[in-house]
Order: structure tokens, then C-alpha cells, then sequence
């Protein structure tokens, strides 16, 4: 090859690398588009304080292998974050009484803020801290650490986004959860059945409803 060809082949190599370089780096407008979509789904991240005039806890649990038994809990604080076409941006921190215990019995919620069960004086609050939110459907998935009876276990819920609104002027938004727990994992173990099923006194599984209201901040 003489030396008029090299040079030739030598620009047009490094102009294909230019051109590459070029390709491969994000324009200005793109980079400005990029943040302002991710600016945009921040700003759509509302955060929303429990109203608890207008959110129920819900747990159930096998009675004596022959009926599911009901109760609440009637404290319970925290807040919330979401936008469904962002779920990944979610965040939801709660915090329950277990004093607030409530089964319509006032001698079985004495009996159940004692150390047979929740024991509420030396564990005061179930909290619950999420680390993922993720779609799973129509509905997402709702994962998190739950801290009960002072140990702490990863659960997920099925979560169903009810949507966004307005009360009394101040915006508000809604959800439903829904998931369950082997109260034996917390080291609840009164009444349980021998081989942990739900025969015996007490069931083993716990099922738990949580439906929140909130009112942005």
C-alpha cells in the first residue's frame, strides 16, 4: 500500500471512530429529556400520613380447627408513597399498638397483651418497613421487613392500588394488602398444635388485611 492510500484508510478509520464515539454518547436533548422524565415521576411521588379515622388492620385465625376467628388492631400510624406507573419508587412505613389489640372480648385483648401472645409491655409496636414495590398484574407485590414480637422477617402482600382522590379539598389516596404469616416464625407458640398445623386451640397461620386511607402532608 503506498503512502498516499495509508493516510486515506488512516481518516477514514478515525472518522468511523468519531462517528462511533459520537453515536454512543447521549445528545443534550436526550440527556435533558432523561432527567425530566425522572423528575416528572418524582414529582408524582406524593406522600400521604395515615388518616386513622379511615384505616382498618385485620387479622384472622383458625379457632379450635372449625371456624376462622376475627379481630383488629385500632392504633396504627405511618405513611406512604406510590405512583402506579412508578412502582419501584414506592415506599410504605408503618407502625401498629399491640396494645390496640382489639376482639371484642375485653378479657381475651387483656389476655393477648400478656406474654402468652403479643406482650405488648415488652413489645410495643409490629412495624413494617418496605424495601420493593414491583407490579405483579393488575396488582403489585408489596415487599418488606415485618418486626413482630421482636423478631424481624421479609414478608410480601399483595397490594391493590385503589387509587388517588381528593377530601375535603386535601389530596388523598387508598390501598388494600393482603398476605400471611406463621405466627410460630415470631415465636408465638401458645395454644398452637402439636405439629404446628391449624387443628389444636389456635391456628398456626395468620392472615392480615390492611386497608389505608392517607391525606398528603
Amino acid at each position: 500500500m503506498n503512502k498516499t492510500a495509508a493516510i486515506a484508510v488512516s481518516s477514514l478509520a478515525g472518522i468511523a471512530a468519531i462517528a462511533a464515539i459520537a453515536a454512543a454518547t447521549p445528545s443534550r436533548s436526550a440527556v435533558e429529556g432523561l432527567a425530566s422524565t425522572a423528575q416528572t415521576a418524582t414529582a408524582n411521588l406524593r406522600t400521604y400520613k395515615v388518616d386513622k379515622v379511615h384505616t382498618s388492620v385485620i387479622f384472622g385465625i383458625r379457632h379450635q380447627g372449625v371456624t376462622n376467628f376475627y379481630g383488629r388492631f385500632n392504633e396504627i400510624d405511618g405513611e406512604f408513597s406510590f405512583d402506579a406507573s412508578n412502582p419501584g419508587g414506592g415506599s410504605f412505613n408503618f407502625t401498629i399498638a399491640t396494645n390496640s389489640v382489639d376482639t371484642g372480648n375485653s378479657d381475651r385483648d387483656r389476655h393477648l397483651r400478656q406474654a402468652d401472645f403479643f406482650n405488648s409491655r415488652q413489645f410495643p409496636q409490629i412495624t413494617f418497613r418496605s424495601t420493593e414495590v414491583r407490579r405483579s398484574g393488575d396488582k403489585f407485590e408489596l415487599v418488606g421487613d415485618l418486626s413482630l414480637h421482636g423478631v424481624t422477617k421479609r414478608i410480601t402482600a399483595e397490594m391493590d392500588w385503589i387509587g388517588t382522590g381528593s377530601i375535603r379539598g386535601t389530596p388523598a389516596a387508598g390501598f388494600e394488602a393482603r398476605f400471611s404469616i406463621k405466627r410460630s416464625d415470631f415465636g408465638m407458640t401458645t395454644y398452637l398444635a402439636a405439629d404446628g398445623g391449624e387443628g389444636g386451640g389456635l391456628g398456626n397461620t395468620v392472615n392480615l388485611i390492611v386497608a389505608v386511607e392517607g391525606l398528603a402532608n
